[in-house]
């Protein structure tokens, strides 16, 4: 198992539990098995023990950083002597492929509207962010999609800058899982929201030719966390689950389908190989190397479950 870092205090599932304020002073986030249902992931797997001994203490412990950043902005503009805009608490989450980062992030963002309402709680993810797959072939960077060099990081940067510069309005282009491309001309809108959730494998790393990070925009950063067998194991998991349900649909313009039309072991063994020449490499050299950037890591186990928290503490 990963050891965590001299800087980093480890919480075990008894020690973080109970660091929840009492359920009398905060809005029940009311997530049931069903909402749960439908707020994980495709085949990820996350259980209402999880929820209610690792995810409430964190709410409880972004709710505490928030008014924290609020009071430092407060601070801030007397200090100045000048108002400055409102300026969303943005929260960055990263980690590999497959690790359930998405789950994570849903789940936050439903938790954190029961605490401060649907319309002031926003999710975006930096997939919509990747260069078109007709780009990536005509630069030759078709089989490093996901790598640093995949994203159009100035527009990433941008967008996070006119996020924390508090624009009223900010838009981020969509990206379809189904078809494994950006969305032309299509965007998610966001009108300033009280808290903002960005999801993404490259959150926390370096932007090329650029002095700034995308966590710099942050105010707080997870990684989401696991040995790196189990994760191959999740990642081929979710492809043959995929394989399964594109099959059922029988969709052409579906990204899997053309696998579906192949013997099940020839695919399979294909999903083994962009695993060991893609997903593996980008996860050694470019993802993993960033965990210890962040203020918070959420350890997961067999079954997706949360064995650890690491929280940072300084």
């Amino acid at each position: 198992m990963s050891q965590a870092p001299l800087n980093y205090a480890v919480f075990d599932r008894d020690d973080w539990s109970v660091l929840v304020e009492p359920p009398a002073d905060r809005d029940v986030s009311h997530v049931t098995p069903s909402i749960l249902g439908e707020i994980k992931a495709f085949n990820d797997q996350i259980s209402m023990a999880d929820v209610a001994m690792f995810y409430d203490p964190l709410i409880h412990y972004i709710k505490l950083r928030h008014a924290q950043y609020l009071r430092d902005r407060e601070e801030r503009q007397r200090f100045l002597g000048r108002n400055t805009k409102p300026s969303p608490f943005v929260i960055g989450i990263a980690g590999s492929v497959a690790v359930g980062k998405s789950t994570t992030a849903r789940l936050l963002q439903f938790m954190l509207q029961a605490e401060y309402g649907e319309d002031n709680v926003a999710l975006t993810t930096t997939d919509g962010f990747l260069l078109p797959n007709d780009e990536l072939k005509a630069q030759g960077l078709f089989d490093r999609k996901g790598f640093p060099e995949s994203y159009d990081m100035p527009a990433l940067l941008e967008f996070m800058n006119a996020v924390k510069d508090g624009e009223e309005v900010v838009r981020s282009p969509k990206y379809s899982h189904d078809i494994s491309d950006v969305l032309v001309d299509e965007f998610d809108t966001f009108e300033r929201p009280e808290i903002f959730i960005v999801e993404g494998i490259n959150t926390l790393q370096a932007a090329p030719n650029s002095p700034v990070y995308l966590s710099d925009f942050f105010d707080l950063s997870i990684y989401v966390d696991a040995e790196t067998e189990l994760i191959e194991h999740w990642y081929l998991d979710r492809f043959e689950a995929l394989l399964q349900q594109t099959a059922e649909t029988d969709d052409p313009d579906n990204f899997f389908y053309a696998w579906t039309q192949v013997p099940r072991e020839t695919a399979i063994d294909a999903a083994k190989k962009v695993w060991e020449t893609v997903n593996l490499p980008n996860l050694v050299d470019y993802i993993l190397p960033t965990r210890e950037r962040a203020d918070l890591i959420l350890h997961k186990t067999i079954g997706h479950g949360i064995d650890e928290v690491w929280l940072r503490k300084f």
